[in-house]
């Protein structure tokens, strides 16, 4: 059975500069829900416990943005596929990334989520 990524959650940084995120995935994407009780996300979200099943644990250097802290768009964008639900801050570097600029859709497969993780040398535990 495929798992689907729906959410990104940041856990916090470490004392290392060390990011600790956890990339929850589903079986049934078309039922994921996030209830939002206002639009744009940064205003509040939570995610309907019944509906993921699957949480891995992601640590790593690269710091992301999250559409649940974006004052744009709302988790809707983010399931239209109009905005990612991460994408790498590249604000604090002095060029673009050289392998690119790592970023997540919602729906991606786990072997997709793996693979681009894998371009940054990032394993999924």
């Amino acid at each position: 059975m495929n798992e689907f990524l729906c959410f990104i959650k940041l856990i916090g940084e470490e004392n290392d500069g060390i990011y600790r995120y956890e990339f929850i995935f589903t079986n049934d994407i078309d039922n994921f829900e996030v209830i939002e009780d206002n639009e744009p996300c940064c205003l509040s979200e939570t995610i309907e416990p019944s509906t993921y099943e699957i949480i891995h644990i992601v640590k790593m250097k690269i710091k992301l943005d999250l559409i649940q802290d974006n004052c744009c768009f709302s988790f809707k964008h983010a399931k239209l596929g109009i905005v990612s639900i991460a994408w790498e801050n590249i604000d604090e570097l002095d060029e673009f990334p050289e392998e690119g600029r790592i970023f997540f859709k919602f729906g991606e497969t786990y072997e997709e989520v793996e693979n681009k993780l894998a371009i940054k040398n990032i394993l999924m535990s």
